[in-house]
């Protein structure tokens, strides 16, 4: 199961990650993608992120989670395109060994 939280737009690279990008083969239904707007903050990122790995934990049981946390999801990045907080990152990681 992948499930990715990220900036989606057609003029963004790459141009992939759509809601309706759900796995290809036998990989379909095994993708859940979650675009995101621009210059979301932590409150309502956690918001969504909360009930979606939520559903997926209890749907998929998983034995391991891995995160990939992009710095440039911070706000202090001039690339990035969100304005989390480093003390997000503790947040999202607390919450993901929990569930």
């Amino acid at each position: 199961m992948t499930v990715s939280f990220h900036k989606y737009g057609s003029l963004f690279f790459p141009g992939t990650g759509s809601i309706y990008d759900l796995g290809q083969g036998t990989g379909h239904y095994f993708a859940v993608n979650v675009p995101l707007q621009q210059g979301i903050e932590d409150d309502d990122y956690l918001s969504v992120f909360r009930p979606v790995i939520g559903q997926v934990v209890e749907n998929f049981q998983p034995e391991a989670v891995i995160l990939q946390c992009g710095a440039d999801s911070l706000g202090c990045d001039r690339l990035g395109c969100f304005n989390l907080s480093s003390v997000f990152f503790c947040v999202w990681i607390s919450f993901s060994s929990d569930a």
